[in-house]
Parts: structure tokens; C-alpha cells; sequence
């Protein structure tokens, strides 16, 4: 199997909840972005799924040491719930996809192939986009609201009708 790099949008990113799973495995870490995709809230976590008409995604590619990468793999996959001898029945699959290497405004990007988890679209008809394509940014101030929210009220009581 070839060794690409992963693109990671969500809770992979470094300071996200699953950053732990490449405990010391990273030889290179960069920003990268994915050009024909939309990031969707699923709560605690966002699925990106493939539309050319989308905003680029901003994530990071994270590139193994190749003598831990398989190991990393599973891990990952097992994670995404992706089982590469039933690719067709996970919620995310493990694509090959190009990613651009480099900040957003940077004139030299490079072009990259990368596994990218991919989501199905059908999994997000009725939930938001996050407009910015920035999971990390989207869940501080979303984080931060919740928080306000919070310290401003003492109960759900009587918030939600039958």
C-alpha cells in the first residue's frame, strides 16, 4: 500500500479531542487545504463531503514516520469506523485525494496527494455547513457561545415545547 500523508480537517487537527491517536508518529506537519469540499457540523465533530461549488477546507497534512504507519492507519480508520474490505458501508471513506500544501495566501502552493475521510452527503442534508471550511476556529466559538450561554442560565427548563 502506497504511504500518503493524511489530510485532517476536524478532530485530528493538533488541540482536537483524537489529536492523541498520532501520539509520537508525525515526522512533518503542515497547513494544507482541500479545494472541492464543504465541512458540516455534526455536533461534536464535522464531515467534509466532495462539492465543487464549495469553499476550500483549511486542515493540516500530518505525514508519519514510515515505520509507524500502519499501525496509524488502523488506528485512523478504526476511528472514522472505515473498513477497507467494506469501503462501500462506512459513513467515511478513505479516499486519495489532492490537497494544496501551503497558507491559503500563499502564491507557491504545492500540490499534494493525501488520504482525506471523505463523508456521504447523504449524511448531512439537514445539518448547517460551516461557512469558513475552519473546524478548529468553528468549534472555539461555538465552544465559547455554549459557555456564555451557560453562565447566563441556570436551567433548560421550559426551553424546549412538546
Amino acid at each position: 500500500m502506497t504511504q500518503l500523508p493524511f489530510f485532517v480537517y476536524g478532530t485530528l487537527r493538533p488541540g482536537q479531542p483524537n489529536a492523541y491517536l498520532w501520539g509520537d508518529s508525525i515526522l512533518k506537519m503542515e497547513t494544507a487545504w482541500f479545494e472541492n469540499g464543504r465541512l458540516y457540523d455534526c455536533g461534536p465533530y464535522p464531515m467534509l463531503v466532495e462539492e465543487t461549488t464549495a469553499l476550500p477546507v483549511q486542515g493540516q497534512l500530518m505525514t508519519p514516520h514510515p515505520d509507524q504507519y500502519n499501525d496509524l492507519l488502523e488506528r485512523i480508520d478504526m476511528l472514522e469506523r472505515f473498513d477497507p474490505t467494506r469501503p462501500q458501508e462506512a459513513t467515511y471513506r478513505r479516499l486519495q485525494r489532492q490537497v494544496l500544501v501551503g497558507s491559503r495566501d500563499e502564491p507557491t502552493k504545492r500540490t499534494v496527494w493525501a488520504w482525506v475521510y471523505v463523508g456521504r452527503a447523504e449524511f448531512v442534508t439537514n445539518l448547517p455547513p460551516i461557512p469558513s471550511g475552519d473546524w478548529v476556529t468553528y468549534a472555539v466559538a461555538r465552544q465559547r457561545r455554549m459557555k456564555d450561554w451557560w453562565r447566563l442560565v441556570r436551567t433548560v427548563a421550559g426551553r424546549h415545547g412538546r
